[in-house]
């Protein structure tokens, strides 16, 4: 995958959260964005490096759901006031 399409990813963005105490809710989701964001990178660094077809379909779909699970979470972010 070339660099410019990796950079539109939302995995790749660096975002501010609110600073202060957190409930255990709060740090559930901001580890769980955390934990996306580690597996998003390792994704599109084992797609730069995959040649079969079958694996990449596969690595293309992880990074779709992986993408969706991240959104859903930076969606809760916003509707707490979190972000």
């Amino acid at each position: 995958m070339p660099a410019s399409s990796k950079s539109g990813t939302v995995g790749h963005k660096r975002r501010r959260m609110k600073k202060g105490r957190s409930s255990p809710e709060e740090s559930e989701i901001y580890r769980n964005l955390q934990t996306l964001g580690n597996q998003l990178s390792l994704l599109h660094d084992q797609y730069d490096f995959i040649t079969d077809p079958a694996l990449i379909d596969g690595c293309i779909y992880e990074i779709k759901s992986v993408q969706m699970k991240y959104k859903y979470y930076i969606r809760l972010c916003r509707e707490r006031g979190l972000y």
